[in-house]
């Protein structure tokens, strides 16, 4: 038999919980529209709050936001949107930060399962560009060049000293 021990507070009413999780994250992705669907790739997720309800969910949801200096926008999936802070185009094929609402439900171990995702806001790399230290490891085709991402295949990349 499988056994979860992991437990979680709701950052709202500060019940323990387990099993089924509401959070609110942000999270260096981008999206792939080749297939028939678009799928996206997540390489560095940060989780802000975590609760046990939608209700305790939206409750926080405009505070989590507020303390974040991100004004929520609701994005599509489009393969243009707009930067939820100067409303300039965000190539989402490109990584870039987005600030996600998700409910997950706990499978086995480790193991869990999206159930719902919500685009609370994406931000362009002028609002919020990648720092070494969240992005290090997740960017194994990128290189950090002058606060920017570049592709090793697109520029010249600078030679340390």
């Amino acid at each position: 038999m499988d056994s979860f021990d992991d437990e979680y507070e709701c950052f709202t009413c500060k019940r323990r919980f387990r099993v089924s999780v509401f959070s609110i994250s942000r999270e260096w992705e981008r999206v792939d529209y080749r297939g028939e669907m678009p799928s996206v790739e997540i390489v560095g997720s940060y989780g802000l709050e975590c609760y046990c309800s939608q209700a305790c969910a939206a409750a926080r949801r405009h505070l989590v936001m507020v303390k974040e200096g991100v004004p929520i926008r609701c994005p599509g999936i489009g393969p243009l949107e707009l930067c939820a802070k100067c409303r300039a185009p965000v190539e989402m094929d490109e990584f870039h930060l987005t600030y996600v609402e998700s409910h997950e439900v706990h499978v086995s171990g480790f193991i869990r399962r999206t159930v719902d995702i919500d685009y609370l806001a994406v931000l362009c790399r002028k609002c919020r560009p990648p720092t070494s230290d969240e992005c290090r490891d997740c960017f194994a085709d990128a290189e950090l060049a002058n606060g920017e991402f570049v592709k090793a295949d697109d520029a010249e990349l600078p030679q340390p000293v």
